[in-house]
């Protein structure tokens, strides 16, 4: 008997849809759009029509429920209505769709095949950045770096899959200790590097630090932490300017605090209702031509339009409100907390899981420091469904552990 056959059909539903909306996540095509839009609201009907619905309710239900309403309430004193509308709208769609797979992710079979597709999908990329490296289209920086996002045209969210896909690698070699998944590990830490990514290989280091922190700090540890922060810290002091130049971070930086400022001006003038979702691309045209910076400054950063000021925090602010933004910060400490308490009472079993999503957790929130998808940003299924699935998987977790 084949696996097909053993396991219902559907038991491949959901992995085959985050496969396919993974691969296809810049393509611009109607197979994209089908995918990413018809895809989500076939499985909700399907998932809503089999539905049964119980009195239990948690608290980041309650918070993402305001969270949406204010989407749409904002969508009213919009800069463009209709099209906050829209965006609000994927809103709904996509925290309809974290449910669906909430109770769809009830077996282990189901928990380990979309753990190996995630997996699939990053592989497939980091296939594509490779070809792409050597052989296709890459992106030379002023400073002489070069990048390739391989199938993605925006290298930065090519590494960001790259550094989820990784982390659920590491989740799979947890969970069968096979050696395939320590090369699938490498395959995709070197594609993230050639996409150079700075907040996303950011992201991983602090998740890596965290994860490692579910073992006992030795002397021995303290000795050998203590000996690289100073090795670490006497290598920049001696080669500071080199270092500076090969991460672009003079540049990446001087842009990204325009943009920051971008967000917070308009979050102090829109502060109630923020202009809208997906309106800050033409409002903040105008507060970028009104700042005091140089034409080409002015010029490198309108090339790209305004669509992002680079923090979800101050993003969320300007486009939904400060009272938006103060939701969004009430629903990650809600989950936080619950990570948290979740490695107090895991087992030592359990440790390595709840380590390892913990670390994820605090990754991606500091990664918002300085980029804006990756928790809510508009609906964007592509980047900020990850986020969401780290977290039915911690819900549902004691059910099909070992």
């Amino acid at each position: 008997m084949s696996v097909i056959q053993k396991h219902k059909i559907k038991d491949y539903y959901f992995p085959v849809f985050i496969f396919l909306v993974t691969i296809t996540g810049y393509w611009d095509s109607p197979i994209r759009k089908f995918i990413s839009l018809v895809l989500p609201v076939l499985i909700i009907t399907y998932w809503l029509s089999k539905k049964k619905f119980t009195s239990k309710i948690r608290i980041e239900t309650i918070l993402i429920f305001v969270y949406i309403t204010l989407c749409f309430i904002s969508s009213l004193f919009a800069y463009d209505t209709m099209n906050s509308l829209i965006f609000s709208a994927r809103i709904l769609v996509f925290f309809l769709l974290i449910a669906a797979l909430h109770d769809w992710m009830s077996t282990r079979f189901r928990y380990l095949l979309f753990l190996k597709a995630i997996v699939l999908s990053g592989l497939v990329l980091s296939a594509s950045i490779f070809y792409s490296r050597f052989f296709g289209t890459v992106i030379r920086e002023l400073e002489g770096a070069v990048r390739a996002g391989g199938i993605y045209s925006n290298v930065n969210s090519a590494g960001f899959i790259l550094y989820v896909s990784l982390v659920f690698a590491f989740l799979l070699y947890l969970e069968a200790k096979k050696r395939k998944y320590i090369i699938f590990i490498a395959v995709l830490l070197i594609g993230l590097f050639i996409t150079g990514s700075r907040a996303s290989m950011l992201a991983l280091a602090i998740t890596a630090v965290v994860y490692n922190l579910r073992f006992r700090l030795t002397k021995k540890i303290i000795v050998l932490a203590t000996i690289g922060f100073i090795f670490a810290g006497a290598g920049f002091f001696f080669f500071k300017d080199k270092i500076i130049l090969n991460l672009r971070l003079e540049r990446g930086l001087s842009a990204r605090q325009i943009l920051y400022d971008v967000g917070a001006d308009v979050a102090m003038d829109y502060p109630f209702f923020g202009v809208g979702l997906g309106n800050l691309r033409e409002i903040g045209v105008g507060y970028v031509e009104s700042y005091p910076i140089s034409r080409w400054q002015k010029d490198e950063i309108l090339k790209l339009t305004v669509q992002s000021s680079h923090n979800v925090y101050l993003e969320t602010a300007a486009e939904i409100g400060i009272f938006g933004a103060f939701v969004l910060l009430l629903i990650l400490l809600s989950i936080g907390y619950k990570y948290f308490r979740g490695i107090k009472l895991a087992s030592s079993n359990e440790k390595n899981f709840y380590f390892l999503v913990w670390g994820l957790f605090v990754g991606l929130v500091i990664r918002n420091f300085f980029e804006s998808n990756g928790i809510i940003n508009r609906g964007w299924i592509t980047i900020d469904i990850f986020f969401w699935i780290a977290y039915v998987i911690f819900l549902r977790y004691r059910r099909f552990a070992k």
